[in-house]
């Protein structure tokens, strides 16, 4: 089986030069986690992904602007890890697990976005689960970070008193 037998065909995507409403809009209406970042819509040349998280991190980060303010291209991964249309499902399944990403870009030989591939897509589509299931234990591992020790006080804070 293909990449392009299950893909999802002609994802709607965004510009870097949009603002991020512009893809929290896709992501509402197409109950979707992630747009493809296009250079522009008639090319679909595909230079970026931005995921629901890179957004609400984005703009946590800048608090003091608001999101309408705030461009695709100030969030978006501009590493892209995709694959073919041609290729078999078992590329987009390594690429998926190699890189700990839950949707992988389906571009043409030019670079070009023809559509998207989700986990629930290899999920409901491959034959063999085994490397799918695979893949989604090791893409739902939380990420180890070094321990941090916590030091709690029965302290209150010190206020400013002269206000």
């Amino acid at each position: 089986m293909k990449c392009a037998d299950i893909m999802t065909l002609n994802p709607k995507m965004c510009v870097p030069e949009n603002e991020v409403a512009v893809a929290i809009n896709i992501m509402w209406d197409y109950d979707c986690g992630s747009v493809p970042v296009v250079k522009d819509i008639e090319s679909k040349e595909l230079v970026g992904m931005v995921t629901d998280r890179d957004i609400a991190i984005s703009v946590v980060k800048h608090f003091n602007t608001h999101p309408s303010q705030i461009k695709v291209s100030n969030c978006m991964a501009s590493l892209v890890f995709a694959c073919q249309q041609d290729d078999p499902i078992e590329t987009a399944i390594e690429l998926m697990s190699e890189n700990l990403i839950r949707r992988i870009p389906v571009v043409d030989e030019n670079g070009c976005c023809m559509g998207i591939i989700s986990q629930s897509d290899l999920l409901l589509n491959a034959g063999d689960i085994a490397p799918v299931v695979t893949m989604l234990q090791r893409i739902s591992t939380p990420y180890q970070k070094e321990s941090v020790e916590i030091v709690a006080t029965d302290k209150a804070p010190e206020t400013d008193k002269s206000e």
